[in-house]
C-alpha cells in the first residue's frame, strides 16, 4: 500500500498509536531454543527473536519477540528497503560540473560550481572522469570562483557525536561526499623532518591532501589521533608515541570541502586551473557542463546490505525522505520520515518502541523489536516491483547444514543482532531476526564516553563472542529443524 508524499508530511512527527497484530498461530518457542538462552551466558531478557516462515506467514519460533533492542546496523534493512521502494531501483545520483558565464579561449568569464547530489559511492576516479571532460569542454582557466554546491542535503560532520572522533566509520555526510569521506593516515617519524600526510584513496590511485591538516603534537594527547579544532575541521594532532612508522584511517569532517578539493587537483592535472575551492548556492541560469551518474541504487544497495557502509546508508535514506516529503531533512528527522512510512505502508503491525536516530544504526538511542524488522523483511520481499530483496543480502552457510541464509549483521558493544531470510534444508524460506543486548552495560559505556578513546572495550568482546556462538546455534537449528 503505497503513501502519497502529501499523507506521509500529514502524519510526519505524529504520534499514533500502533495497531497491535495478533500472530496467526501463537507459537512459543521451541523447549530447546529456551533451553539454549537459559544455558548461555545471558539473561533471558536479553536475548530476542523472531521467526516466520514466509510461505504462510506461519511464526514457528519466538522470544521476546515484542522486546525493543538495539538493532546496529540491521537499522540498515528499514533505511535501505524504503529507498529502493521510494526511489526506485534504477535510480541514479548525479554529480554536476556548471558554468556561470561564457567560456572564451578557455576562460570561463564567471563561476564554475561542483553541485552533489548525494552519491554513496562518488570516488576519485569518477571525479577525475568529470576533470577530464572538463578540460575536454573548452575550460583550462576559471576568472570567477570555484563554488561546491552541498545543498541539496544536510551536511553534518560526523553521523553520531557519542561516537569516537577518530572512528573511520564515523564520519562526515554531504551531498558532496568521495571516498566514503574517509582519509589514510601515512606517517614516519623517522625522517628529518619528521612527516605525516593524508590521501584520497581510490581503486587507482592515492592523492595526498593539502586540505587535511596533519601534525605531531608537542606533548602527548588524550589519544593517537586528535582533531585540533571542531568537528567540521580537518586538523589533526598525532601522538608522540605512536610507532615510528604507520598508517590508519580518519573520518572526513568536511566532506563538501574535500570533495573540492580532490576535484581541484584532478582538474588541475587535466590543465584546469581552478580557484581554491568555496561553498556555494549554484546560481539560477548556470548551465551542466559534465554530468556524473552513479550506478543503480539496486547495486549500491546491494553493496551498502554487504558492506554496511555507515554513509551511504545515511545518504540513501536522506534522499528518500527528501523524495517523500519535499524537505531536507536532519539524519534524526529523516530516519523518523521513513519509520513513518513504515508505519503507513503496514498499519496493522505493532509499532510499538519503533524509533531510530538515524539510516545507520549508528546510534545507541535507537530501538526496534524482532518482531518488526521480520516485518519489515517480509514487506521486502515484495519491493523493487517484485524483485527479491533477499538476493541483496550477503549470503552464509554453515558447516554441516544444507541450508544457508542471507542476512545482515549489526555489532555495537553489548548489542548484535542479525537479521534476514534462511533457506532450510527442507526447502522452506524463513524470514528472522536475532538480538541480543545487554542495556545496562551498554549504559555504562555510553555515561563514561571519551571521544578521544577508539579502542573496543575488552570485556565487549568476550560478550560478542558469546552472542555469536549462541546466534549460530540457533540460526543453524531453525535451518535444520523448519
Amino acid at each position: 500500500m503505497k503513501q502519497c508524499a502529501a499523507a506521509l508530511v500529514t502524519a510526519l512527527f505524529v504520534a499514533t498509536g500502533p495497531a497491535v497484530a495478533e500472530d496467526a498461530v501463537n507459537v512459543d518457542s521451541t523447549q530447546a531454543d529456551v533451553a539454549l538462552v537459559k544455558a548461555s551466558k545471558f539473561a533471558p531478557d536479553d536475548v530476542g527473536y523472531f521467526v516466520i516462515d514466509l510461505a504462510d506467514n506461519r511464526v514457528v519460533a519466538q522470544h521476546n519477540a515484542d522486546r525493543p533492542f538495539i538493532p546496529a546496523s540491521v537499522a540498515k534493512i528499514p533505511a535501505v528497503a524504503a529507498g529502493l521502494e521510494i526511489l526506485g531501483s534504477d535510480y541514479r545520483f548525479t554529480t554536476t560540473v556548471l558554468a556561470d558565464g561564457e567560456i572564451n579561449d578557455g576562460v570561463l568569464a564567471g563561476s564554475l560550481i561542483l553541485r552533489g547530489g548525494g552519491d554513496p559511492f562518488l570516488s576519485s576516479d569518477d571525479l577525475q572522469t568529470m576533470a577530464k571532460a572538463l578540460a575536454a569542454s573548452g575550460v583550462k582557466k576559471v576568472e570567477g570562483s570555484f563554488f561546491y554546491d552541498a545543498s541539496a542535503l544536510v551536511e553534518v560532520p560526523q553521523i553520531n557525536d557519542m561516537q569516537p572522533e577518530a572512528a573511520g566509520y564515523n564520519t562526515g555526510v554531504s551531498a558532496l561526499s568521495v571516498n566514503f569521506n574517509r582519509v589514510r593516515l601515512n606517517w614516519n617519524r623517522g625522517r628529518d623532518p619528521s612527516s605525516a600526510f593524508a590521501a584520497a584513496i581510490s581503486e587507482s590511485r592515492a592523492l595526498p591532501l593539502d586540505g587535511v591538516a596533519i601534525a605531531f603534537a608537542a606533548e602527548e594527547p588524550p589519544g593517537p589521533f586528535v582533531r585540533a579544532g571542531t568537528p567540521s575541521e580537518d586538523r589533526w594532532l598525532l601522538a608522540p608515541s605512536l610507532p615510528e612508522t604507520g598508517e590508519d584511517w580518519l573520518p572526513v569532517g568536511d566532506p563538501s570541502l574535500v570533495t573540492a578539493e580532490v576535484f581541484r587537483a584532478l582538474a588541475a592535472e587535466e590543465g584546469v586551473d581552478l580557484p581554491d575551492p568555496k561553498p556555494g548556492v549554484t546560481p539560477e541560469g548556470a548551465r551542466a557542463l559534465v554530468n556524473h551518474d552513479s550506478i543503480p541504487l539496486g547495486e549500491i544497495a546491494s553493496g551498502v546490505l554487504h558492506y554496511s557502509n555507515n554513509l551511504s546508508a545515511e545518504l540513501i535514506g536522506l534522499a528518500a525522505s527528501q523524495r517523500l516529503t519535499g524537505r531536507r531533512l536532519s539524519l534524526k528527522d529523516s530516519a523518523t520520515a521513513l519509520a513513518a512510512w513504515w508505519k503507513l505502508r503496514r498499519p496493522e503491525a505493532d509499532w510499538t518502541d519503533f524509533a531510530v536516530e538515524n539510516h545507520s544504526g549508528l546510534s545507541s538511542r535507537s530501538r526496534t523489536t524482532p518482531r518488526q524488522i521480520v516485518t519489515m523483511l517480509e514487506e521486502s520481499s515484495e519491493l523493487m516491483g517484485g524483485a527479491d530483496f533477499n538476493e541483496l543480502l550477503k549470503q552464509i552457510q554453515w558447516k554441516g547444514v544444507n541450508g544457508w541464509a542471507r542476512v545482515k549483521t549489526g555489532t555495537m558493544s553489548y548489542a548484535r543482532g542479525l537479521a534476514g531470510y534462511i533457506n532450510t534444508e527442507s526447502g522452506s524460506r524463513l524470514a528472522f531476526a536475532i538480538f541480543f543486548n545487554d542495556v545496562e552495560k551498554r549504559a555504562a559505556l555510553d555515561d563514561a564516553f571519551d571521544r578521544h578513546v577508539r579502542a573496543i572495550d575488552g570485556a565487549s568482546r568476550s560478550w560478542r563472542n558469546s552472542a555469536l556462538r549462541l546466534e549460530e546455534t540457533l540460526t543453524t537449528g531453525w535451518a535444520k529443524r523448519f
